[in-house]
């Protein structure tokens, strides 16, 4: 008992001072490469890992163009790939068009409100609910209902996540709760949880929902892997998390050395160009952007070139069609007078 409301207290004070994560912002980009699918926006308390939607302002409404996740944060600036914004999907409504542009809004933790919380038993699950007042924890029946009777994987938390509108994760691991990013994976917080009394864990966390039953092939595929708790949700975090950046690894530390080298660059020309007066001269970034809107006026180009092909295509074979109409009907017509003619004759 004692230890419990020790825990509870170091919870409540941890969950005072490290909420910077809950926060909705908004920030403006500065800086767009379309080739590289990269911008940089001012970094505030933003971390690596945290996901975002960019926002195009049009006359009447707004549009999601993209979503973006931070790749990296250096003296105040934050870099982000940006990719189509797939998070709410729909194959019958119509995708837009728009790619990131400069001044256009990010927005980061619109869903940080609202949880998953994974925990191996009841009391640790209540425990935690009960000292984070400010967050919404979907109940966990909702979320193991979702997986239906599957271990928790990273790809169906994520697709779990965009259903419930749930911006974080909170997993117990062995004497540790961890805060993650729901899309990205990535660990926005870590704090000390002491589990060393949980002596019985639930299958694959605790929920009030039994005798979910993947089925026999399921189980094949699926290997319960969960029934281990600690063991399984340790390795989630950590190594399969790992595991499913590794090949990205290396393109965002590629990036981030391009990303200090475009930065240097211009730092030195910056000078250069007020001191022989060009300032009228295009920058780095508008480059980029003639080339890519070239880019994409070209592939616009092709496709309208490509409907009017085939629109003028069938526009020439209903020409034809009703040709050979009219000509079969003149040919009726005609062998029709000279029957007629025919009948006539005889009759005289």
């Amino acid at each position: 008992m004692l230890r419990l409301l020790i825990g509870l207290l170091l919870m409540s004070f941890i969950s005072l001072q490290s909420a910077s994560w809950q926060e909705p912002l908004r920030v403006s980009v500065d800086f767009v490469d379309l080739p590289k699918k990269i911008i940089r926006f001012p970094a505030h308390d933003l971390q690596v890992g945290e996901f975002g939607f960019v926002v195009t302002k049009l006359s009447d409404y707004e549009v999601i163009n993209s979503e973006v996740v931070i790749i990296a944060v250096e003296n105040g600036v934050a870099t982000a790939k940006f990719r189509a914004f797939e998070s709410m999907k729909q194959s019958h409504l119509p995708t837009p068009r728009m790619v990131a542009r400069k001044g256009n809004l990010v927005y980061f933790r619109q869903f940080n409100n609202q949880a998953f919380l994974i925990a191996p038993n009841d009391e640790i699950y209540e425990q935690i609910r009960a000292t984070n007042t400010d967050i919404n924890f979907i109940s966990s029946d909702l979320l193991v209902t979702f997986l239906n009777g599957f271990d928790p994987k990273i790809a169906n938390l994520r697709k779990a996540c965009n259903v419930y509108s749930v911006g974080v994760i909170y997993i117990v691991t062995t004497n540790t709760l961890n805060i993650l990013s729901c899309e990205s994976f990535e660990i926005l917080e870590k704090r000390e949880l002491d589990t060393s009394g949980v002596t019985k864990t639930s299958t694959p966390f605790f929920s009030r929902v039994e005798g979910i039953d993947a089925g026999t092939l399921g189980k094949v595929f699926s290997g319960s892997q969960s029934k281990n708790y600690f063991a399984y949700y340790d390795a989630l975090v950590k190594k399969e998390k790992r595991k499913e950046v590794r090949i990205k690894k290396k393109e965002e530390k590629v990036d981030a050395r391009e990303i200090k080298r475009e930065i240097k660059q211009e730092a030195i020309k910056e000078p250069k160009k007020a001191n022989q007066g060009t300032e009228n001269a295009p920058t780095l970034e508008e480059k980029n952007y003639q080339k890519a809107e070239r880019k994409l006026d070209a592939k616009e180009e092709k496709r309208r070139l490509k409907e009017e092909k085939k629109k003028a295509k069938a526009e020439q074979r209903a020409r034809e069609f009703e040709q050979r109409a009219k000509e079969h009907q003149e040919r009726d017509e005609k062998e029709l007078e000279e029957r007629r003619k025919a009948l006539e004759a005889g009759k005289k």
